[in-house]
């Protein structure tokens, strides 16, 4: 797993994870503690959800659920999916061994058969042997062509049934990079694409710009109304966010917690800032109706942290820099969008 979280919220992160350990009576062990923190810090959507739905009904999490949580939402998503998947084409692939196998028995024989009856024609002495003979190559040749058949209806099946396995490695590589709330890109997502449009930018020398945003006072609206207006409120700035990166190549992904990532491939800092003015206002400007509970917040503000990659330079240096953007937009006041070169 990585992180990327700042010295601040680590330590904040820490504190809430011990709490948490504290509280439910867990041992600080890698794995409760790792539980707890995924928990705390909000990097992990679904595994939160669990959760809490876990602490509402009974007050208490088990040795046995912490495993359980570890194993499903933490371990690694994709290599249950590759296990899955290679078992599938295993079965396919052993299938049709066996039949090739069999059809090669059967080219085999016919084939022979064919040989001695070449032999034999050149040695009859009349029509009445000929067309036996020719009868029989008919016969032989018409099982040829069956086995022929079967062996490309069973190859055609597999090309399908290796469709499917295909579909349905996208479909789960999809849903192991999607946040199970907002509908975006969660942090694992985010990771595999910075990782693409890096060697991308590197290798057209195009510009490429991040923007690392982070919702204001959210714990606040989580204290006053309570996770269900807080989780309504994620979901509904994540639809506003896609509606304001309007190119088929940028992208808006969850990056933990209140946290977000826009990623704007092709795109200068100055632009990238634009952009981030534009999603703020928004923001700022938008009224937050929750029908469900009638709840109406005020104003909602959002702060954010600009930077633009620097060739030959890591992920995490260019992480760094958006996010200490980001930290000094907070630090100001707020509802401010700050960029590398302001720091």
């Amino acid at each position: 797993m990585k992180y990327t979280d700042n010295e601040s919220q680590a330590g904040e992160y820490l504190r809430l994870t011990l709490s948490l350990l504290s509280k439910l009576k867990l041992v600080a062990n890698p794995m409760n503690y790792t539980v707890m923190y995924e928990y705390a810090s909000g990097h992990n959507a679904e595994l939160r959800q669990v959760v809490d739905k876990c602490l509402k009904k009974s007050k208490s999490i088990t040795d046995e659920q912490i495993i359980e949580f570890y194993n499903k939402f933490i371990e690694s998503k994709e290599q249950v999916l590759i296990t899955k998947l290679l078992a599938g084409m295993n079965s396919i692939l052993k299938e049709v061994s066996s039949h090739i196998i069999d059809v090669e028995g059967d080219f085999d024989g016919h084939g022979k058969k064919l040989g001695d009856l070449a032999v034999q024609i050149n040695e009859v002495k009349d029509h009445n042997d000929i067309k036996d003979i020719v009868d029989l190559i008919v016969c032989e040749t018409k099982e040829l062509v069956i086995s022929g058949k079967q062996l490309q209806e069973r190859m055609k099946m597999t090309s399908e049934d290796l469709k499917v396995l295909n579909q349905e490695l996208k479909k789960s590589q999809k849903e192991a990079q999607t946040d199970l709330l907002t509908g975006l890109i969660n942090r694992r997502g985010l990771d595999l694409r910075l990782e693409a449009e890096l060697k991308k930018a590197f290798s057209t020398k195009l510009p490429f710009s991040v923007i690392m945003a982070d919702i204001d006072h959210f714990k606040r609206v989580n204290d006053t109304y309570g996770h269900l207006v807080g989780d309504s409120l994620l979901k509904g700035l994540s639809n506003l966010f896609k509606t304001k990166l309007k190119r088929g190549g940028d992208v808006a992904g969850r990056f933990g917690g209140e946290e977000f990532l826009f990623l704007l491939p092709a795109t200068k800092l100055g632009d990238a800032k634009i952009v981030a003015n534009k999603i703020k206002l928004a923001v700022s400007t938008k009224e937050w109706n929750f029908n469900d509970s009638g709840i109406k917040l005020s104003r909602m503000t959002i702060s954010m942290g600009v930077a633009m990659y620097k060739t030959n330079e890591s992920l995490q240096d260019f992480i760094d820099r958006a996010d200490k953007a980001l930290y000094q937009a907070k630090k100001n006041g707020r509802d401010l969008v700050i960029t590398q070169e302001q720091l």
